[in-house]
């Protein structure tokens, strides 16, 4: 199947931070070696492993065949079509076959290309589930086994994906780890994250006819749209289950093996987008082959109140506000500038010298509460999508506003937040997930916005559980729907809070890459570490549910201590 990411020459290097363990040690660590109590099922379908083959040298096709017999589950069916045009080819394929039962083989008059051969592959299989093999790749022994524990616990499964690694050509070698999110749509559409080890239900694969002609190259990419519009019970197995192999003209190397994989998925996803009358236009990322972006369209309604709080800090918040003004867009906007106590008189001359009608100023002179703040910001707009901004931010993307009232239109939308820098140019936030650092944490911070890393890329438009509200935009009358910033917050916590009352009325929070401005993190807004006590507890009382490896957009085999990204060193 294609490949989740752009893997060349140059990113063989996945990042580390300092002192975490390297992979080798967490596959001794963290993977069954040897499977100890055999478990038993009320279900126990048989599932059938179709396998296209093309003229497949040995070196490759024995660990696929032994990779099956090694499997701790044994009710599988596998199914191989082979369109190999060398005669010797096909008669060591078809021998190799022949000595087990669950093997069906059938050798085809011709080759039928990545697409026909393995929807003849297909039409071989007989068991309940199918499951997508490559034919120079193989299964971790354990694999259908948590298939299908994973079909026992959640009866009613359509489809199912695993996490997954690389191995060297030789298979000496296992390398690159990803490590998934679970279901996030989002993900999907921006780049093809599920790719292997990929399970379905038969009736659905036969509802879809299989995969489609036209698309080869990106075949799987376009069978996984089809498949997720089609169905909503998606399953993620967080084990690597799969290993793709680093064989010489495979696509799981540089992506300039196969550069047609680029048109073909841009075509997968446009189909999806009209599909599912989705507003938006399908945009290639010329420096990202295989990776994609949608460009939603802005209602024509859309007006933005941009919210600022500050107190003082004149040069700081004179450059956030010029930035909005200077390299915004988008026209229809306010910027509803709040002074919470400011008492230096240069703060109170800016604000006089202040006479552009987009912005609005207030004077909140209370004891300083964000959340409230912010709510009072909120009945002082007339805009029908609310922004919140940390005065301590600066626009770099002109369009940035455009990208973010695109997204937050989107019925499914909740909060929407771009990628934070810091001066330096390190991202500050790509994304919160919950749980990290104990709390809640700001993932791949201090790494350049392209590190590899085994939770794949930091400018991968995802689904998070919570965005920062340094910056991020939402619609007026959802911020409305769930009660606003909870005030009981004064200075911490309140934003992912807010997040995660989105999301339980069933919006999506998404980090939109696509936008970008830098953070001068906390120059004006304190943190936990200057909160009062009453913001961690409340923090905790929303967070509960999903610390300690519940955040269903991160991934339970790695480090919640490292933002940078780390392999978890133990499992209890």
């Amino acid at each position: 199947m294609q490949k989740a990411y752009h893997v060349g020459r140059r990113t063989l290097g996945m990042n580390r931070p300092r002192g975490a363990i390297n992979y080798e040690t967490w596959i001794e660590r963290c993977e069954p070696h040897v499977w100890v109590e055999p478990r038993t099922y009320v279900h126990n379908p048989l599932i059938s492993i179709v396998v296209p083959t093309y003229n497949t040298p040995d070196k490759y096709l024995k660990p696929l065949l032994d990779s099956l017999k090694d499997q701790f589950y044994k009710s599988w069916q596998l199914c191989i079509a082979d369109g190999s045009t060398v005669g010797a080819r096909a008669t060591a394929i078809k021998k190799a076959c022949s000595q087990d039962k669950r093997i069906i083989y059938k050798r085809l008059d011709k080759n039928y290309g990545i697409v026909g051969n393995t929807n003849e592959a297909i039409a071989l299989a007989t068991g309940e589930f199918v499951g997508f093999l490559d034919h120079d790749d193989t299964l971790s022994p354990h694999a259908l086994l948590e298939v299908v524990d994973a079909i026992n616990r959640h009866g009613n499964v359509d489809l199912l994906y695993s996490d997954e690694d690389k191995i060297s050509d030789n298979g000496k070698t296992r390398l690159l780890p990803y490590f998934k999110p679970d279901w996030s749509p989002t993900l999907l559409e921006n780049v093809n994250y599920m790719t292997h080890f990929v399970v379905v239900r038969r009736k659905l694969l036969k509802r879809l006819h299989g995969l489609r002609e036209g698309f080869d190259g990106s075949q799987d990419y376009d069978f996984l749209l089809r498949a997720t519009d089609a169905t909503k019970e998606i399953i993620h197995i967080p084990k690597i289950l799969y290993h793709w192999r680093l064989a010489d003209g495979s696509t799981a190397g540089p992506i300039e093996n196969k550069s047609y994989a680029d048109t073909a998925g841009r075509s997968a996803l446009s189909d999806h987008v009209k599909r599912m009358n989705i507003p938006a236009e399908v945009l290639s990322r010329p420096d990202l082959p295989t990776n994609y972006r949608l460009s939603y369209a802005v209602p024509n309604d859309a007006k933005a109140s941009i919210i600022i709080p500050f107190k003082d800090k004149v040069n700081l918040t004179k450059v956030c506000v010029e930035s909005v003004l200077k390299k915004t867009t988008h026209a229809n906007y306010e910027i509803i500038l709040i002074s919470n106590n400011s008492v230096e008189e240069r703060t109170h001359d800016w604000l006089a010298s202040t006479k552009d009608d987009r912005v609005r100023i207030f004077y909140y002179d209370k004891p300083f509460n964000y959340s409230a703040i912010n709510n009072y910001g909120r009945k002082q707009a007339t805009g029908n999508y609310i922004v919140l901004l940390n005065n301590d931010t600066e626009v770099i993307s002109p369009d940035w506003l455009s990208e973010l009232l695109g997204v937050a239109s989107q019925p499914w939308a909740g909060a929407v937040g771009p990628l934070l820098f810091y001066p330096n140019n390190k991202l500050q936030h790509a994304g919160i997930v919950l749980g990290m650092g104990g709390m809640a944490g700001h993932v791949f911070r201090k790494l350049r916005e392209d590190a590899l890393t085994p939770y794949g890329r930091p400018y991968w438009a995802r689904d998070y559980l919570a965005v920062t509200a340094a910056c991020l935009a939402v619609k007026a009358d959802k911020y409305d729907e769930v009660g606003g910033l909870d005030e009981q917050f004064i200075i911490a916590g309140n934003d992912v809070a807010f997040n995660l009352r989105l999301y339980e009325k069933g919006y999506r929070n998404v980090l939109w890459p696509f936008v970008q401005m830098y953070h001068y993190e906390n120059v004006s807004v304190g943190s936990y570490k200057n909160a009062p006590p009453g913001d961690y507890e409340h923090s905790l009382e929303y967070y509960n549910p999903y610390l300690n490896y519940h955040d269903p957009f991160f991934n339970p085999n790695l480090s919640l201590d490292i933002e940078q990204v780390a392999f978890r060193e133990t499992y209890e």
